[in-house]
């Protein structure tokens, strides 16, 4: 009987996931209460702004119940409790709560798109039964309800997460792999129109390109050729471009602070140049201000093939055959499908001392690759020298597309400990791999890394506390890697990062570990970050209270996960100071607001926790910021109070406003009253924000 009393309960495969995970969660919970203290208590934390000494740091308090202890220091006991427990119970519980979230939500997408579906049905099958009744005659008015259909079936399938099947890996040479794409089905190769290349020369078009392409600069004509090995009509994505481009050294990615030679920048006037020659197109969208992906034209597509072919840069496609990795002439390699299982993978027929780049096309399984730069591939012909590949200068191993349609997985992962041989490498990405769940400490090693792109790494838990070796680091992408818990203390010692995107603030117990927010201050060319807030009792006045003295910050967006609902008026900001401990008690001093960053031009603003906007955000204090998104803000009912005879200083041109379900507010308010500069205006499912001149999509552009 004892056994069965203390036997677990398994849930029952319909059991109903929201109630099974309250049910652990539960457990958790109590496991919390016991395995950790309740109270909040003072942390000894190491800065490298005080030389390696050690100062206090306060947390702040997440309930009157709670008390604070006496310093760590003097309860060695509860110390080693906190350290065996940070990276289990307080994860656990975290990843619950948002499992729960996620679960819920898709419940109610379940729910929403049953519910549009069917609205559907009716007006579908009377135009069957008009259709069947009459003649089969597709009228203009029917072409026209069945398109309205059609959007909105597109729009309900974008809500929907893509979850891509996993595939086999190809086994020998001789097997049809790469013959199905990530969804199982067949792969259509077609020719190109430089498939027969004689006859393709000798056309109009192929001239015409040559020689605008003779018009260019050495440099843009590598950016040029470049879009080569990517397949016809396919989006390619401008920070991509720009991320490739600084690892080929094509473009700077350091000098002077003048918006002008900032790499993003750069690249904007190079793609610009190629569009006003005709060269690519950008992608239409009217949901931004400009544009941020291109493509090529066929005909412009197969001429750049042919060119880049006969120069010797890329070397992918040859005349009635399928992409093909090779090396080509000038030291590159572009990974297609079906690459892991060509004889050229083996170590032995790629030798890999002088490949400059490796760019994955379209290859699932990459990670063959890195067996090339093992220590037997550069020891072989001198047992003695030190193991390094000092050519290779771009190793994009990740996902090169924005969509998760495309699977990329690492078999092993061991496969990462001969990144460190790399050792002139500027530009390595994992983008979108699978199953990699924490870098080896050779990636430090890399001492000449300017980007790390490991972007929507799902099973990516940690990053290497010695993170700080990578001394000329200047892009750090984490967004979308929903498994780290915590950014290791030494990521703010960072001297030359400059943009840091996916930065998480959780809620680990353990700070002496942990890199704060407030502590990237010491990032002293910081221009653009974005954070996650998983942390209970992190609101929006904790938020920028912690970033107001980021001084060269232009671009901040910020994503709130689990918190506890704060009052932010102007008692809850003296509330929060007060309890942060910044001047004795004793001592009666006026403490000031938080504010905005002086250079902060560009905002957004996800699951915005509060029903008011505190007064530095309110459309009268904005006389920098030039770009401001709120989206899900559920709470949120308007702008603050603003009389018509006091004109504000807004200087806001770009407004985004996404699920805003009690925002309400008219145009005549919003567009003479709280933001009169502005030039666009992005509107969707706010009910409540009215009479707006925006089109079918919700877009209003300024005459």
């Amino acid at each position: 009987m004892a056994s069965k009393e203390l036997s677990p309960q398994v849930p029952k495969p319909k059991d109903d996931p929201k109630t099974t995970i309250q049910e652990i969660l539960k457990i958790v919970d109590q496991l919390h209460t016991k395995l950790l203290p309740s109270q909040t208590q003072d942390i000894i934390t190491t800065s490298r702004s005080t030389g390696g000494g050690v100062h206090k740091q306060t947390c702040s308090q997440t309930n009157n119940k709670k008390k604070r202890l006496e310093s760590v220091s003097s309860s060695p006991a509860v110390l080693v409790g906190l350290k065996d427990s940070e990276d289990v119970v307080p994860k656990l519980q975290r990843n619950l709560r948002m499992l729960n979230t996620d679960v819920i939500k898709l419940q109610e997408l379940n729910q929403d798109v049953g519910y549009e579906v069917r609205k559907h049905f009716t007006p579908l099958n009377n135009l069957l039964k008009k259709v069947e009744s009459s003649k089969p005659e597709l009228t203009k008015g029917m072409k026209k309800d069945l398109e309205d259909i059609n959007m909105k079936m597109f729009n309900l399938m974008k809500k929907v997460p893509m979850l891509p099947n996993k595939g086999k890996k190809p086994k020998g040479i001789d097997s049809h792999a790469g013959e199905e794409d990530n969804y199982g089905k067949c792969i259509a190769y077609l020719p190109g129109l430089h498939a027969n290349q004689e006859a393709f020369k000798r056309l109009a078009v192929f001239r015409d390109v040559q020689n605008k392409f003779k018009e260019l600069s050495t440099d843009r004509k590598i950016c040029l050729l470049s879009l080569a090995v990517f397949p016809e009509n396919q989006k390619v994505n401008r920070t991509m471009l720009m991320y490739w481009w600084i690892g080929e050294g094509i473009i700077p990615y350091r000098g002077t602070q003048r918006d002008k030679e900032k790499p993003e920048n750069v690249v904007k006037e190079i793609l610009k140049d190629f569009t006003d020659r005709n060269l690519i197109e950008p992608v239409e969208n009217r949901r931004k201000v400009e544009p941020n992906s291109y493509m090529m034209n066929p005909f412009v597509h197969s001429s750049v093939v042919v060119i880049s072919r006969e120069i010797g840069l890329f070397d992918m496609y040859h005349k009635g055959k399928k992409p093909r990795m090779r090396k080509s002439e000038l030291k590159k390699v572009c990974l297609v499908e079906g690459s892991s299982s060509q004889p050229e993978a083996k170590t032995k027929k790629m030798p890999a001392e002088d490949i400059e780049t490796v760019f994955n096309v379209s290859e699932r399984f990459p990670d063959f690759t890195l067996k090339w730069f093992s220590e037997e591939q550069s020891q072989k012909k001198n047992i003695l020298a030190k193991t390094s590949f000092n050519a290779l200068k771009v190793f994009y191993m990740g996902r090169w597309e924005r969509t998760p349609y495309r699977h990329i997985d690492a078999e092993s992962p061991e496969f990462m400990k001969y990144v460190k041989h790399m050792s002139k490498l500027r530009l390595l990405s994992f983008q979108g791999i699978s199953r990699i769940e924490k870098l080896d400490n050779g990636v430090c090693e890399l001492s000449e890394l300017v980007i790390l792109d490991l972007r929507a790494c799902y099973s990516l838990e940690r990053l290497p506390e010695n993170i700080d070796s990578l001394k000329a680091l200047v892009y750090l992408d984490i967004s979308e890697c929903y498994m780290i818990g915590r950014m290791p203390k030494r990521l703010s010692w960072l001297d030359n990062l400059e943009v840091l995107k996916g930065f998480v603030v959780s809620d680990v117990i353990v700070e002496e570990k942990v890199c704060t927010l407030a502590e990237l201050v010491h990032l002293r060319k910081l221009r653009k970050l974005s954070i996650t807030i998983n942390k209970e009792d992190f609101g929006v006045v904790q938020l920028f209270e912690a970033i107001k003295d980021f001084l060269e910050l232009e671009n901040l967006k910020v994503a709130w996960g689990l918190i506890n609902e704060q009052k932010n008026d102007g008692e809850g900001v003296r509330k929060f100071l007060r309890t942060t401990s910044y001047f004795p008690k004793s001592q009666a001093r006026p403490l000031p607001l938080p504010e905005l960053p002086k250079k902060l031009k560009k905002l957004d603003l996800q699951c915005f926790p509060d029903p008011d906007l505190p007064t530095w955000l309110k459309p009268q204090n904005l006389d920098v910021l030039e770009k401001l998104y709120i989206q899900g803000a559920t709470k949120l009912t308007g702008f603050g109070k603003l009389l018509p005879e006091n004109p504000t200083k807004c200087n806001v041109k770009v407004l985004r406003l996404k699920y805003l379900p009690r925002l309400v507010v008219d145009w005549i308010e919003l567009r003479n009253l709280y933001f009169p500069k502005l030039e666009f205006l992005e509107k969707y499912q706010c009910p409540q924000v009215s009479f707006c001149p925006t089109d079918g999509i919700g877009i209003w552009h300024k005459p």
